[in-house]
């Protein structure tokens, strides 16, 4: 009989540390879950309430957040400005991001294939990475300089071989093809060093074999480096995706969304929303607007490359 009990104690104290062994992970991971949920998922789910109730702290007549069910939404996509601003963000996005990947994509490929010296290939990185270390905003007021109608070395150069100058801020497309290409002066490096890495670790052997079936350079770059490098410059595409989706600082700094409103992309608009109309209530439903398309980009993105894979 205590031989019995001898073996269920055991049994108990055994059962007792699985327990508690179970539940360390639990305890430990704990604290920081608890945070994550303060720190981030609180505040989008009071944004997500917000986004369904009416509220501007700056006007008399509602002080405190009132539910006004889905009309948020409704003003939101009835209103002109918004879509001026959505179609807008559509070329600054899809071009500017095409363009900031693509030569991304050539830069990296020509300086792995034609610069044979290491040191002067390194420069040529470090020369394409040091824009991304300047902050936005600077980067935005020296190409506000270089843009000037008046003055702007863009529109000198212009000058210099006979062309007429141009007021590359004062409209909707010139403006948005301004501010684009600063953007691409500043992060081309991204895609440039993703693409270069990727390249640079891929085998010889397959090129010296391609060469020996008397592959052009051509095919070579659609049968092997192309189909080798897909996902990474498609992860390349993400990156510059989700960043344009909170674009600001170079519209701010360059254009103010000017001039008029021609300019505006869905982030300014937002910042006009909550900080100048200060409506909470709409400014909230945008910022849920922006997230989900975010979200639904970077399915997509996803998807393709599944079917990619698959095929």
């Amino acid at each position: 009989m205590s031989t019995i009990r001898r073996k269920l104690t055991r049994l108990s104290v055994v059962s007792d540390r699985i327990g508690d062994r179970d539940a360390a992970p639990y305890l430990l991971v704990g604290p920081a879950l608890v945070t994550v949920f303060l720190v981030t998922i609180g505040p989008m789910l009071w944004s997500l309430w917000l986004s369904f109730n009416r509220w501007k702290p700056g006007s008399l007549a509602h002080q405190e957040p009132t539910l006004n069910g889905v009309d948020n939404y409704e003003w939101l996509f009835s209103n002109d400005r918004f879509i001026d601003s959505v179609v807008n963000f559509a070329f600054y996005g899809g071009v500017g991001v095409f363009l900031q990947v693509a030569l991304g994509t050539l830069l990296a490929l020509a300086l792995y294939n034609y610069v044979e010296s290491r040191t002067l290939r390194i420069g040529l990185l470090t020369l394409f990475i040091v824009p991304m270390m300047y902050a936005p905003l600077v980067a935005g007021r020296m190409w506000q300089l270089l843009f000037l109608p008046g003055g702007g070395v863009v529109n000198g150069l212009l000058g210099v071989v006979g062309l007429p100058t141009v007021n590359w801020l004062g409209t909707r497309w010139l403006g948005l093809t301004a501010i684009m290409i600063s953007d691409t002066w500043q992060w081309v490096g991204l895609p440039l060093l993703i693409v270069y890495g990727g390249r640079a670790n891929l085998s010889d052997s397959l090129y010296e074999a391609a060469k020996v079936d008397g592959a052009s350079r051509w095919m070579m770059f659609r049968r092997i480096t192309l189909p080798q490098l897909r996902n990474l410059i498609i992860v390349a595409a993400i990156l510059r995706f989700m960043d344009a989706y909170k674009f600001f600082d170079k519209l701010f700094i360059m254009t103010y969304g000017g001039p008029g409103t021609a300019t505006e992309l869905p982030t300014f608009f937002t910042y006009l929303v909550g900080f100048q109309e200060f409506n909470v209530g709409r400014a909230a439903a945008l910022t849920w607007v922006l997230g989900l398309g975010s979200v639904l980009t970077m399915l997509l993105f996803w998807r393709y490359m599944r079917t990619v894979e698959a095929s």
